[in-house]
């Protein structure tokens, strides 16, 4: 698919975010293509700000779990253009820090690049001072 429709990019959210809750990464993994780049522009120092491929995916989201333990998202505001495949989406979590139980809360925007049906890139704009 070389665009992506409102209720694609919606329905990729909704899985994306579910399958993170409930910690299904063989699932979300599912949703990326081989060769994904995941980047993190605003990533401090301690933390990669690109991944290359689902193999650093996964590793990426084996680190995640020592960090934090997400509890719920907000649904995403989901923004798509008809001549693109690319969309952008805006959502919020909620969550524990593991060392020391203070509340993780986080406003996300992500732009998504999609390609037959699976995500190829992935920018994820956080904010480094939330954790």
């Amino acid at each position: 698919m070389s665009t992506s429709s409102s209720a694609q990019a919606e329905t990729i959210m909704r899985l994306f975010t579910d399958r993170i809750i409930h910690k299904d990464y063989e699932a979300v993994l599912d949703l990326f293509d081989e060769h994904v780049i995941f980047e993190f522009p605003y990533a401090p120092e301690a933390f990669a700000a690109r991944l290359d491929g689902k193999a650093a995916l996964q590793q990426h989201l084996d680190m995640l779990d020592t960090l934090l333990e997400l509890h719920s998202f907000t649904k995403p505001l989901v923004h798509t253009s008809d001549d693109s495949p690319v969309f952008i989406a805006q959502y919020e979590g909620s969550g524990t820090i593991l060392a020391d139980g203070k509340p993780y809360a986080q406003k996300y925007i992500s732009v998504i690049e999609v390609k037959d049906d699976k995500i190829v890139r992935f920018q994820d704009y956080w904010n480094p001072s939330a954790l």
